[in-house]
């Protein structure tokens, strides 16, 4: 496990907050681990926009936790994953569960493996693959993206891949009415807002607004 430095202290207090907020404290050295190996690789490969720890923290590792409550079923896909956002972080907090972190680019599939060797998950399989090209041996029961872009285009791209009572999941910002008309794609859409855990208590600005697109292929409860 990766050391840390003094100056580290204060993000690392920014993800212990945050994860007891969670109920999610027996995760924090695992998850700082990740934190500061996204670091490390970051100043090489440019993996994420966020350089400074407590960034990191909030914007990454927090955010992709506030979805946990949405993960249905126990095979579970990422797409997009990029630095294994929300994969990486889910897959720690959630080791009963089966996660496959899907992404074309060359650089962030190999961060992505050496993050789940070096954090021994066991409950994780990196792929470089589109995801229209993605053939499993079976379906997934969750589906996520956080950083896919068009929501419309995740579902085309990946609703192939859902079990029948599965769910895809996006993690988004603000959505406008034409994208989610757009998005529904013949699918039950259902649009709820999406909370991270509280930033850090030196943080002086709100977290952007941010919502979770949840479709299934049969209609949701009036």
């Amino acid at each position: 496990m990766l050391d840390s430095g003094p100056q580290d202290d204060s993000a690392r207090g920014a993800l212990a907050r945050g994860l007891r907020s969670l109920e999610l404290e027996r995760f924090e050295a695992p998850l700082w681990s990740f934190v500061q190996l996204l670091q490390k690789w970051n100043k090489a490969w440019n993996l994420v926009a966020a350089t400074d720890d407590r960034a990191v923290v909030q914007r990454h590792v927090l955010d992709s936790l506030s979805v946990r409550p949405f993960v249905h079923g126990r095979r579970c896909l990422d797409v997009g994953t990029g630095a294994g956002l929300p994969g990486l972080p889910l897959a720690v907090t959630m080791p009963g569960r089966q996660w496959t972190l899907l992404d074309a680019n060359g650089k962030k599939t190999r961060f992505c493996e050496q993050a789940v060797f070096e954090l021994g998950l066991a409950n994780a399989q990196v792929m470089r693959q589109r995801v229209e090209q993605h053939r499993p041996g079976a379906c997934y029961e969750t589906i996520i993206s956080r950083a896919f872009g068009k929501a419309a285009a995740f579902v085309e791209a990946g609703k192939h891949l859902l079990c029948k009572d599965g769910r895809m999941l996006a993690m988004k910002g603000r959505i406008d009415a034409a994208e989610a008309t757009a998005a529904a794609c013949g699918l039950a859409l259902k649009i709820t807002p999406l909370t991270p855990p509280p930033p850090a208590a030196a943080a002086t600005a709100s977290p952007p607004a941010r919502h979770i697109m949840i479709w299934k292929q049969t209609p949701w409860p009036a």
